[in-house]
């Protein structure tokens, strides 16, 4: 290389230098801002004064720039070619939230930004700024066609579902709080009916689709429990029917059946109530798979 272009060089280097240690600055934290390479700062440093020539000069400066956009954790990716701010900047975002199409669209319009900047003139921090400002409707959007994509995904799981299931689960206590606050929103989710009752021992019963039924048992099982098992399960076929015409709860719900002890943790629930509440849905003869004895000799004296 000729001194005239050295020297250009060596100008265009020096103004990375200085908007490198800016980005240093503003960004201190190594969770924050990451040189690929410590060592390209020192190499570059000595080719600015002088103390070794621009054909030792191997590395380039890149980086990522981690932020948080959208309340979503985003990577900012940097090459500085030796010429910069002379020719653009290599720039790209990673961000898992977005999908294939957004993230491509996305990396067009930043190109199309970057190519539309003034050449010679430092550039990192106005990319920064319009990544800040667009990237949240690109996410916005990612978020929007993964949920239509997963909602047309159960839709057809549901088309393609000719079988009505009930399952009947037995666990050996539920009081967690979250434990129940996940079987509600979980068999509203599934659009499961049945209920569940809480104390010891806990019992679920869930209607419905059997892939949506199915769903939910490997959901439920992979929490922490004492013991859980199924202990019963109904299939049938739909044929033509609605899924709506083989349940026998109109929602889930929790069922109390200890009036005597309450709520509260360390409560036995009544199993003559149970039995009743059971006969009075048509599903009396689960109680015998549940307890080994036939409802109508419960003790209600536990």
């Amino acid at each position: 290389m000729n001194e005239g272009n050295e020297t250009d060089v060596a100008e265009m280097l020096q103004l990375q230098v200085s908007e490198i240690e800016m980005l240093i600055s503003m960004y201190p934290s190594s969770e924050e801002f990451v040189l690929d390479d410590a060592l390209t700062m020192a190499q570059i440093q000595s080719f600015l004064d002088g103390n070794i020539g621009y054909d030792c000069v191997e590395s380039r400066f890149g980086f990522t720039l981690k932020l948080t956009i959208d309340e979503v954790m985003s990577e900012i990716v940097c090459h500085l070619p030796h010429e910069y701010p002379g020719v653009p900047p290599e720039i790209f975002i990673r961000c898992e939230e977005l999908t294939k199409s957004n993230h491509k669209s996305l990396g067009e319009k930043l190109q199309s930004f970057i190519v539309g900047l003034d050449r010679g003139e430092i550039c990192l921090f106005p990319i920064v700024e319009w990544l800040q400002e667009n990237t949240p409707k690109y996410i916005t959007a990612s978020k929007e066609e993964k949920s239509k994509e997963l909602s047309t995904k159960s839709t057809k799981q549901i088309n393609y579902d000719t079988t009505f299931s009930r399952l009947w689960i037995y666990s050996h206590h539920i009081y967690s709080k979250i434990k129940r606050k996940a079987i509600l929103d979980y068999s509203a989710e599934l659009n499961l009916t049945g209920f569940c009752m809480p104390g010891k021992p806990g019992i679920i019963c869930v209607e419905g689709y059997s892939c949506m039924a199915e769903d939910f048992w490997h959901r439920i099982r992979r929490m922490t429990w004492k013991s859980i098992k199924m202990k019963d399960r109904e299939d049938v076929e739909i044929g033509d029917k609605s899924v709506d015409d083989f349940r026998k709860f109109e929602k889930l719900e929790e069922k109390y059946f200890d009036p005597r002890q309450g709520k509260g943790r360390g409560a036995h629930s009544d199993r003559g109530m149970l039995f009743h509440y059971l006969e009075e849905h048509g599903c009396g003869a689960i109680f015998l798979v549940y307890f080994g004895v036939d409802g109508k000799c419960a003790d209600d004296s536990e």
